[in-house]
């Protein structure tokens, strides 16, 4: 049996809580992590819809890209939470943590709209990076990288398993007490070992740390842990990529339309034409228009959401404001395919039963 804990562990493990934002709220927002889980309920948003296709279905829980709390609560009084804890509904989001992960929102909108070649337009987000230096005997290298590797360090961009290596001799003399895998209690001993450098991530510094230490064959493993003072290039918001066949303004247009399946789409020119050709694609499912600085002379097009009227005027690059429900709906499959190989049932909203599919343009 399945509890919200073990909900909890697989989204955080795809999506680290450390990597939201600072005010942000991701995490469990009403339950008890004790609780079984049978039947989870994947939404963008807690509403009312929801929670009614919740006790519709029988879902025990509610995993949603959006907060159902975003600020501090001094009482516990509003209906709708209480009906949630009386129906003992569990309700954990994972929302800039899941923007920002390696494979997150804006990957799964790049994978609807045939963007390739990706790269981040920012890596500002909650993690930082750490230079990593270990020191371990010749033949052990493998084994300790292997481990090292293992648990998510080691990763630049798109490469894996990176790392440095460098010849060095150890010199060390073991103590009464020890249990020293080389040498002997009051002996000076000289070791032929590898210098391994590699980078890793706050996100999964520890993990990092207790996996090197479990496959190191020294008692006492030399190593040493750097700050960075720099974001991760692991992760990051929003991305910039091109599609295969370009096309012009007004056709890719009407091609986000459709691969999103929304309604409507408000399109501004900016000082291009409508048979202007698109090949290179700035996007970012929700609100991206912090980032519409950054993609101007880098991309063709950018397409997002909730661009203000002025945003629009100020713009020197085309926007295609196709909504923040539609570029964000498709992140409903990355938190499906996590939870798929659990023994519990999962249930995507149907995109006619969010509240947000529901505004339209009279």
């Amino acid at each position: 049996m399945m509890t919200v804990a073990d909900i909890a562990k697989k989204i955080h493990a795809f999506a680290p809580t450390a990597l939201a934002y600072e005010w942000d709220n991701p995490g469990l927002q009403v339950g008890d992590y004790n609780q079984p889980v049978n039947r989870v309920l994947i939404a963008l948003d807690v509403t009312r819809a929801t929670l009614d296709y919740a006790l519709e279905i029988g879902a025990d829980m509610i995993v949603s890209h959006h907060p159902l709390i975003f600020r501090k609560l001094k009482n516990v009084t509003d209906p709708f939470l209480l009906e949630l804890i009386r129906n003992k509904i569990a309700v954990l989001s994972a929302h800039t943590n899941l923007d920002v992960t390696n494979d997150g929102v804006n990957h799964k909108l790049a994978d609807r709209l045939g963007v390739k070649n990706i790269d981040y337009i920012s890596t500002d987000t909650g993690a930082s990076l750490f230079h990593v230096a270990v020191y371990v005997p010749l033949d052990y290298v493998e084994i300790v990288a292997d481990a090292i590797f293992s648990v998510g360090a080691g990763r630049i961009g798109n490469y894996r398993g990176c790392g440095n290596e460098y010849q060095v001799q150890g010199r060390f003399e073991p103590t009464q007490g020890a249990k020293p895998a080389i040498g002997k209690i009051g002996r000076v001993e000289t070791v032929e070992e590898i210098k391994f450098e590699f980078f890793a991530d706050s996100t999964n510094l520890n993990a990092v740390i207790q996996s090197m230490r479990k496959a190191h064959p020294y008692e006492e493993p030399v190593y040493a842990v750097y700050p960075q003072n720099r974001q991760s290039p692991n992760y990051g918001l929003g991305l910039i990529g091109e599609i295969d066949d370009p096309m012009s303004l007004s056709e890719f247009t009407e091609y986000v339309k459709d691969r999103l399946e929304a309604p409507f789409v408000r399109l501004w020119q900016a000082e291009k034409t409508s048979d202007a050709v698109v090949k290179k694609v700035a996007l970012c499912g929700g609100s991206g228009s912090s980032l519409l600085s950054r993609v101007i002379g880098r991309a063709d097009v950018f397409v997002s959401g909730d661009f203000t009227y002025h945003t629009f005027l100020d713009s020197r690059i085309p926007i295609i404001d196709a909504g923040h429900f539609y570029t964000e709906y498709p992140a409903l499959d990355i938190l499906s395919d996590v939870l798929s190989n659990c023994e519990i049932t999962v249930v995507k909203l149907p995109l006619d039963r969010h509240d947000g599919s529901k505004l339209r343009t009279v």
